[in-house]
């Protein structure tokens, strides 16, 4: 039974923040508001925080993605592979595979552009840009002390 409530949790988090995107693109960030993101999701605004502290969250719902794929090419990595390398075949893999993170399309176009209209989505931009530099700066780090191999290319 806690699969299933797990699964209806993740549903409904992906169903809020599936709307909330459309509506930011269509309309601009700061044209809409968390009560019609959650009436176009049915569900109240309470819902809407308890899954998202902040209205930028809606927008920006993929942030710990980048991290677990950095962290998993890293942990995995063969024997002999030294770390850049691995996160090297990472982007190559995300690039081959068409990956939403580093797609370039129409939809990536309108929601950069949507962030780009909005100087709070810009902020947040930014701040997560630096927290993940500095999450990527210490897993190089500790990739390279467990390292056998020199941390170059």
């Amino acid at each position: 039974m806690g699969q299933l409530r797990e699964r209806k949790k993740r549903e409904t988090r992906e169903r809020i923040s599936d709307i909330a995107t459309a509506l930011f693109v269509e309309r601009g960030f700061d044209a809409v508001t968390v009560d019609e993101i959650a009436t176009a999701a049915g569900v109240s605004t309470v819902t809407v925080f308890n899954y998202f502290r902040r209205k930028e969250e809606l927008f920006f719902d993929r942030g710990s993605e980048d991290y677990e794929l950095a962290r998993t090419a890293l942990a995995e990595r063969g024997e002999g592979v030294s770390p850049l390398h691995a996160l090297q075949s990472l982007v190559h893999a995300l690039v081959k595979e068409a990956h939403p993170l580093v797609a370039f399309d129409d939809h990536t176009i309108r929601f950069w552009r949507t962030a780009k209209e909005s100087a709070s989505l810009r902020s947040r931009a930014r701040e997560l840009r630096g927290e993940f530099e500095r999450a990527l700066a210490t897993m190089l780090a500790e990739a390279c002390e467990t390292s056998k191999v020199a941390p170059t290319a």
